[in-house]
């Protein structure tokens, strides 16, 4: 929530760096306005007010126009120039605004390079990451604040307004919002609010409902806030347990009109209103001249309960006198984010302002999902029936699915169109080498509608050091290289079905990116986690929990409003007790316990009873030992024991022969929020007595 900012009078432009930005000036769509009719004009009216001077009323934004009560749209007339179509409108007394449709960028630098010991802003121990020694402790104490969270979702969707998601990634997958009143691909609007096909959001860039990234901003920025995690694989969000809202906003992975901006704004407060649970969107965008429309689409979120968190910018400026939007907007609902380095520094590309900048979040060396598309290396192979074959992909060679193409394989001789039998549609064409290009080839096996291609050599047996290549780039279908031998076998399982696959390698569908727009997710993951803690919050209630409880930083005062960086574990325990605020409020109603504290006087204090998941008002609830066995044969010597768990808590069990000296069985056991059973294979071979005590061990 920004301090009161100063109005800006005329039209600025902001020169971005080169490195970080598409352009050095203020762009707008040729020969479109945004405007906002007067009130008390009806649309009737507006739309003859348009007529008249040629001008088409190309967009309305019904929920924007009920915020603002007045009617607010996008217009177009391509035979004018933006400024004279802006003059037409304003001369006309029916209207209130108008101005132009400005292009948006994102800001990251290319591509550079490729899991959790990366995330040095969830955990930084002073690791190395992507060539810099970090500091330790520069971190958004993401590990303490999870140990101290609900465990409930209550079901919060935070939206990625961007270039689109890879909706296939493995670490996104789980954890895109799915639509459950919209049918796949029918070209219905089976759900009547408005949008055809939104399974999964919408792509307001093109008007349909193909959410997939233009590039790769809107998938790094969506790993960064809601990747999944425990999954043995790549990273984790900074809140995985938020759904994420594809708002597609740009069609070439780079530029966005501020009118698919304020569409996406307008969808979100649809959903809003029909009870998805979306508490913030993320904007990791932004450009050098406001406008009115923006910023009442961003009050009609506020009204909707929305939290808008809004990249600073990557200019290395001052905000404060050189404003950047949507951050700088003077609205109650934009948490507007810095970027901070591994070291506590602010990035040196972070834009900043005492007044009109939050706060700072992670946003150096960030690393997050890339999308699949962008992977060259593969995961290749041809299996039929138990025999699997080693082969290469030719270079531009189309992919399979995850799970491959399985289907017939067809001989095709060499690969001429006469050689295809009519068998091959729908099928895998096995071709030899040989006579034609193996574009030629492939093309001709695509003519007569095979699904796939295999090539075999007509010498040697093992695959060339070099790939064998389809010339260029195009929309081949899956084709795979094997050796002659292989080729030979293949050709004697003719009646087999096989399958092919080649796929990108999803190990390495992830990239280091820096810029505020890596700085912004975490803040919008933050928003859900204060909204999943404490759902009953007001907006302001929900930023305030972040913004008052960051970490001072020296390198940030005097830099921004609260001159220190997010800070997640502050979210969750504001008086930092050790105990959540959330736990203390359920049971006591008030923060006045302490962790030291036993409320209830069973002898566990208030915070083992908060890691033991046991109620600190009852002395009949306490952690203890609920089951214990001896073995039976062979495990005749070993003694088992059974607690409850509460997930994610760390536990430790000792064990003594003279309740005098105590020493631990086995290592710490992470609480899995069921019975845990632990065996002491020692415990009647070495003693006639022992006795155990079981303890959750605190951060």
């Amino acid at each position: 929530m920004n301090a009161p900012r100063i109005a800006l009078l005329g039209s600025l432009i902001l020169s971005f760096l080169a490195l970080l930005f598409a352009s050095s000036e203020d762009e707008y769509v040729a020969g479109e306005a945004l405007v906002t009719f007067k009130p008390n004009v009806p649309s009737i009216t507006a739309t003859t007010t348009l007529n008249k001077n040629s001008i088409e009323l190309a967009e309305t934004y019904d929920k924007i126009s009920m915020h603002q009560q007045r009617v607010v749209g996008l217009v177009r007339n391509r035979q004018m120039t933006t400024p004279q179509l802006i003059q037409t409108l304003k001369a006309d007394p029916n209207v209130e605004t108008a101005e132009p449709n400005y292009i948006r960028h994102v800001f990251a630098p290319p591509p550079n390079d490729t899991d959790f010991s990366k995330l040095w802003g969830l955990l930084n121990t002073g690791q190395g990451v992507n060539g810099t020694t970090g500091t330790s402790g520069a971190d958004i104490n993401f590990i303490p604040a999870w140990k101290r969270s609900r465990q409930t979702t209550n079901g919060v969707v935070v939206g990625i307004v961007d270039t689109g998601i890879d909706l296939t990634h493995p670490d996104l997958t789980a954890n895109i919002w799915v639509n459950p009143g919209e049918i796949p691909g029918n070209g219905i609007d089976d759900d009547g609010d408005g949008y055809i096909d939104d399974v999964n959001g919408y792509n307001f860039a093109n008007g349909n409902g193909s959410v997939t990234d233009s590039g790769y901003h809107g998938t790094h920025v969506a790993g960064t806030a809601g990747a999944i995690g425990k999954n043995h694989a790549g990273v984790i969000g900074v809140n995985d347990h938020a759904k994420i809202l594809p708002l597609k906003v740009s069609s070439d992975g780079n530029s966005m009109t501020t009118s698919a901006i304020i569409a996406a704004y307008n969808y979100a407060i649809t959903l809003k209103q029909r009870g998805v649970n979306i508490v913030a969107l993320n904007a990791s965008f932004g450009g050098g001249s406001p406008t009115t429309a923006d910023q009442n689409a961003i009050a009609a979120l506020a009204s909707a309960g929305i939290v808008l968190c809004a990249a600073a910018g990557n200019s290395a400026t001052n905000n404060d006198s050189a404003p950047f939007y949507p951050a700088s907007y003077p609205a109650t609902n934009i948490i507007s984010v810095a970027a901070f380095d591994q070291n506590y520094g602010l990035s040196s590309f972070s834009n900043y302002g005492l007044t009109t900048v939050d706060l700072a979040a992670p946003g150096t060396n960030i690393y997050s999902t890339e999308p699949l598309s962008m992977v060259t290396a593969r995961i290749s192979s041809i299996t039929v029936g138990t025999s699997n074959y080693q082969t290469k992909p030719l270079t531009y060679s189309g992919t399979t699915p995850a799970t491959g193409l399985t289907a017939n394989i067809r001989s095709c001789g060499l690969g001429n169109p006469a050689d295809f039998p009519s068998n091959v549609r729908g099928n895998i064409a096995l071709i030899q080498r040989g006579t034609l290009d193996f574009s030629v080839k492939v093309t001709n096996a695509m003519n007569a509608g095979a699904i796939a291609a295999i090539i075999y050599d007509n010498t040697g047996n093992s695959l060339d050091a070099v790939t064998w290549t389809l010339s260029t780039a195009g929309a081949w279908i899956p084709s795979m290289q094997v050796t002659q031998a292989d080729g030979a076998s293949l050709l004697t399982k003719l009646s087999f079905s096989g399958n092919v696959l080649s796929t990108p390698d999803p190990t390495l569908a992830y990239q280091f990116l820096n810029g505020t727009s890596m700085a912004t997710p975490h803040v919008t993951a933050a928003v859900a986690f204060a909204a999943m803690n404490f759902p009953t919050d007001s907006l302001s209630q929900r930023i305030a929990r972040i913004l008052t409880h960051t970490t001072p930083t020296p390198s940030l005062s005097g830099k921004m409003t609260t001159g220190g960086r997010l800070n997640l574990l502050g979210i969750v325990d504001t008086d930092n007790d050790g105990l959540p605020d959330w736990w203390e409020i359920d049971y006591f109603g008030n923060l006045t316990k302490t962790g030291t504290q036993d409320s209830d006087g069973d002898r566990f204090n208030n915070l083992a009873e908060f890691l033991s998941g046991t109620s600190p008002t009852n002395p009949s609830s306490y952690l203890a030992i609920t089951e214990s066995f001896r073995g039976t044969g062979a495990a005749a010597n070993h003694f088992t024991i059974g607690f409850p768990s509460v997930q994610d808590t760390s536990y430790q069990i000792l064990w003594s022969a003279d309740l005098m000296n105590w020493s631990t069985l086995g290592t710490t056991i992470l609480g899995t929020g069921s019975l845990i059973e632990v065996v002491d294979q020692n415990a009647l071979s070495t003693a006639s007595k022992r006795f155990y005590r079981l303890y959750p061990i605190p951060e």
